[in-house]
């Protein structure tokens, strides 16, 4: 959208290829210029440069140690949501590697065959990747495994999840199969279930007493602004009455920011922090330090807050999905 086409909308700011722009309503508009996305030309094992076979997308750690390893050698590697300038190189190096063999349904690797079987597979489709090999093998098995699709659970199968998780213990694939769903999925509904959970609206009780279990683990003060470094789990055993998952959300999303005197978020800050992102001029949001970004505002609860509110800004564009991240925008 040009900032022409809004009929009686004032600019309110410019940088580089992003103009802001209010109606009638007060309601701020993002407008992002047009640029000519480059065709994508597959990926091989000859035509990449040597960085794009690294140390850390072959490699299968998953422990701290190993990824501290890699840290002191200096390596870097992108983490959280994939972009899509990533899924679509993800999606070509798979496509590449059926055709090559001529197989014809993807999911005739990951599920069918032996490991020895497809030992090179997850290594061939993470070329130009900047992720470890473990990183793309769960986001395949997302991308593939229909039963991390079947939708929210039951209680029936609640309940059904809690005998199992006593027969079975930490065995996710026999008890996803068991389910319907996948290890993974089984795994992280696992992690949320607690017993003993209240449901519903908090107490005056359970919130001093998350502030008090946040403040004596961290070794900090009321009033502190505590976004890091904290156990949930641990946490979530000391309160007793909510799950780590409940603990997180209700201290990031909330306690923290009312004990430290914050202010209500506005449309102003909307057009702040989009400002803030492109001065930035990253060439992906992967790329951004939530951390460092959220800094100096007193509207802002946390920085995985701020993220969410980068999100659902980005989501009152139609087309934000096609549209370049305006640090790259402005190096192409």
């Amino acid at each position: 959208m040009n900032a022409g086409d809004v009929s009686g909308a004032v600019t309110l700011d410019s940088v580089n290829s992003v103009t802001l722009t209010q109606d009638t309503d007060g309601n701020i508009i993002l407008h992002c210029a047009q640029t000519q996305v480059p065709a994508y030309v597959p990926l091989t094992a000859k035509s990449l440069p040597n960085d794009d076979v690294s140390a850390v997308s072959q490699a299968w750690f998953t422990t701290k140690e190993d990824k501290d390893t890699l840290v002191n050698k200096g390596h870097k590697w992108k983490q959280g949501m994939w972009s899509k300038e990533e899924i679509d190189i993800l999606m070509n190096n798979i496509d590449n590697y059926l055709k090559k063999r001529g197989i014809q349904d993807p999911t005739e690797i990951i599920f069918e065959m032996s490991k020895e079987e497809r030992k090179d597979f997850y290594r061939s489709i993470a070329w130009g990747l900047n992720r470890p090999l473990f990183a793309v093998y769960r986001r395949v098995l997302r991308m593939y495994d229909n039963r991390n699709h079947v939708g929210k659970y039951t209680q029936e199968e609640i309940e059904k999840l809690k005998e199992l998780r006593q027969k079975h213990g930490n065995d996710w694939a026999t008890i996803g199969a068991a389910l319907g769903r996948s290890a993974s999925s089984v795994k992280d509904r696992c992690r949320l279930m607690k017993d003993t959970c209240n449901t519903g609206k908090w107490t005056e009780e359970e919130e001093k007493r998350l502030a008090e279990v946040v403040h004596e683990l961290t070794g900090t003060e009321a009033g502190d602004v505590v976004t890091q470094g904290v156990s949930w789990a641990l946490v979530a055993d000391l309160v007793g009455t909510r799950s780590e998952k409940q603990c997180r959300s209700k201290w990031l999303n909330y306690l923290n920011w009312k004990q430290s005197g914050g202010t209500e978020w506005t449309k102003e800050d909307d057009m702040c922090l989009v400002l803030r992102i492109v001065e930035l001029g990253v060439e992906d949001e992967n790329e951004i330090n939530w951390d460092v970004l959220a800094e100096g505002w007193s509207s802002v609860r946390s920085p995985q807050w701020l993220r969410s509110k980068w999100w659902n800004i980005k989501r009152q564009v139609s087309n934000h999905k096609d549209l370049p991240f305006p640090g790259k925008s402005k190096t192409n």
